[in-house]
């Protein structure tokens, strides 16, 4: 899936991770491209960060990690300080 969540209103974006959880339920894999940083912990597993390279990969709470983010991103993990309280 490529960015399934991007330009959908929050009915159906909540439809489509009812059915990414319903194929993981039955043992299925679902690979998709997500570039909204702020919702992989909630959505999300496994994790695969990318630039050039393979960066790190594994389960999101072992691998979603600002010094990952910083290096995947180039040092600009701006998406993340954003937010901050």
């Amino acid at each position: 899936m490529d960015e399934p969540f991007a330009g959908v209103d929050a009915l159906t974006e909540r439809a489509i991770l009812n059915i990414m959880r319903s194929l993981r339920a039955r043992g299925k894999t679902v690979v998709v491209v997500h570039h909204d940083l702020q919702t992989v912990r909630e959505y999300f597993y496994w994790v695969l960060l990318l630039n050039v390279r393979r960066v790190a990969c594994g389960p999101v709470a072992e691998v979603f990690t600002e010094g990952n983010l910083r290096q995947t991103y180039g040092g600009r993990a701006v998406a993340l300080e954003a937010r901050r309280p």
